[in-house]
């Protein structure tokens, strides 16, 4: 593999430190949310899901090295999935479909769009120099993204539920087209979907556990990803700090991502409906 480098000015690290310090965090409420889907039953359930937990991170990360252009592009397609599907607020049919798309589009491809150089330098770090693919599906992508935000702009005019949505969409968007790219998507990614998500986690499981436990659960976890990120970090040897940074933060987001949606988006998110 052809070793990468990228030069990140002062803003892009601070908004690294705030993804690792703000955004990486919100990952560790999994353990308290599989606690109250079953591992709270047992110790060996709470084990297994640990287990399956760190095993298919693994198997991210070990396919990543394998086969990094492909990984970065499924990567990509799931996180927009993921932000669209947390920042949706219909249930069904296109005004769902319609802000999954765009809501998790903007802060994904979005970014790439408006800073193709940039994000190309960052993506050649992540993929090793192979990020073409990635590039090419960010082109495909817009097209799609740009007429879902008409469609939704004139969802938005009919209906009235929309229009907070919508407006956060625009804002959104003057955000990834305006500032840094890893500063767009730092505030995206920490102040919106992180906020959102620990909000409603933190609603749902409230009910039925201390806010003790919640905390003293999340700070475990997040301690335990920062010291394996850490860990991580010194094994890396690229010759440059600030793309050992990127590929560790955003290799490893990748490889909790894939979890975390499982148990959020699979298990989680069919709780709350049969509820």
């Amino acid at each position: 593999m052809v070793p990468e480098f990228v030069n990140l000015d002062m803003p892009s690290l601070y908004a690294l430190i705030f993804i690792v310090l703000v955004g990486l965090p919100h990952g560790a409420f999994d353990g308290a949310i599989a606690a109250h889907l079953a591992a709270k039953q047992s110790a060996l359930n709470l084990f297994k899901f640990i287990g399956y937990y760190l095993i298919t991170a693994a198997l991210v990360i070990a396919a990543w090295v394998n086969w990094p252009k492909q990984m970065l592009a499924l990567f990509l397609i799931i996180s927009v999935l993921h932000f669209g599907w947390g920042d949706a607020t219909k249930k069904s049919g296109l005004p769902l479909f319609t802000q999954i798309v765009v809501h998790g589009g903007i802060p994904v491809f979005g970014i790439a769009y408006f800073h193709p150089a940039d994000v190309k330098a960052l993506f050649d770090v992540m993929t090793f120099g192979a990020s073409g693919l990635a590039m090419q599906l960010s082109q495909v992508a817009i097209p799609i993204i740009i007429c879902l935000g008409v469609v939704y702009a004139g969802l938005a005019l009919k209906e009235k539920s929309l229009r907070v949505r919508f407006m956060e969409f625009l804002i959104v968007t003057a955000l990834v087209a305006f500032l840094p790219p890893l500063v767009g998507f730092a505030i995206y990614f920490c102040l919106i979907h992180t906020c959102r998500h620990i909000l409603r986690i933190w609603a749902m499981l409230a009910k039925v556990n201390s806010p003790k436990v919640l905390i003293t659960q999340a700070l475990g976890y997040t301690i335990s990803s920062w010291f394996l990120g850490g860990l991580a970090f010194l094994f890396l040897n690229t010759g440059s700090i600030h793309s050992q940074l990127v590929q560790v933060i955003f290799i490893g987001l990748a490889a909790l991502t894939v979890p975390h949606m499982i148990l959020v988006d699979g298990f989680f998110r069919a709780e709350k409906r049969i509820h």
